[in-house]
């Protein structure tokens, strides 16, 4: 039996009387897309300039493969695919933050579990981390200053211009209101199934 598509997959029209409209990036916006990027371009810069300033710009090509590793494979398996903007009808994700990524997994409407949340932060703090063991092994004091600054304002912006819309909900970051979560599912059963079967309530 196949799933039932989300809301956000559905015709615009049926935004109509949505209580939360306009509250929630459901549906793919390539300026969420853009916002997302420019909330990291800070930290991305320092990261890079500062890796090959140090002397260890073949340490980007380790960075670049966990990069692809993380993002494509082990986020998408752990978090992307409990997203409703999985079950676009596209092999080819498209969401405001993982965009690009070939869906190799199949779609999960429930919540992540807290072993997979515990994957995901660990996961993007290795990420986040790797430029600066190179970055101090260099010596490189005020970038390694500049790129912690551009990744807190990073992880800053992002949880105030995007993981209080997203509705990816489980995801650890997520900052999207109970009472917000609770309408998008009361408008898709199947999803809300899913999630009161792992113990969520709505309204409490």
């Amino acid at each position: 039996m196949s799933l039932e598509v989300p809301c956000s997959w559905q015709p615009s029209s049926d935004c109509q009387g949505c209580s939360i409209e306009g509250r929630l990036m459901c549906r793919f916006e390539s300026k969420d897309m853009l916002t997302f990027l420019m909330n990291g371009l800070a930290f991305g810069v320092t990261a890079i300039a500062g890796t090959i300033h140090a002397g260890y710009w073949w340490a980007l090509l380790l960075w670049l493969a966990y990069s692809l590793f993380f993002f494509f494979v082990w986020e998408a398996r752990i978090l992307c695919s409990h997203c409703p903007m999985w079950t676009e009808e596209s092999r080819v994700l498209h969401c405001h933050a993982n965009s690009g990524v070939i869906k190799i997994w199949k779609y999960r409407p429930g919540p992540m579990s807290r072993w997979e949340q515990a994957q995901f932060i660990v996961g993007a703090l290795l990420w986040l981390g790797f430029p600066f063991i190179f970055l101090l092994l260099g010596q490189e004091y005020l970038l390694t200053l500049i790129g912690l600054a551009g990744a807190v304002s990073a992880v800053y912006g992002l949880r105030q211009t995007g993981c209080s819309r997203c509705i990816n909900f489980s995801c650890p970051i997520n900052t999207v209101p109970k009472p917000v979560v609770d309408a998008y599912l009361e408008r898709n059963p199947e999803m809300r199934a899913a999630w009161e079967a792992s113990g969520y309530r709505l309204g409490e």
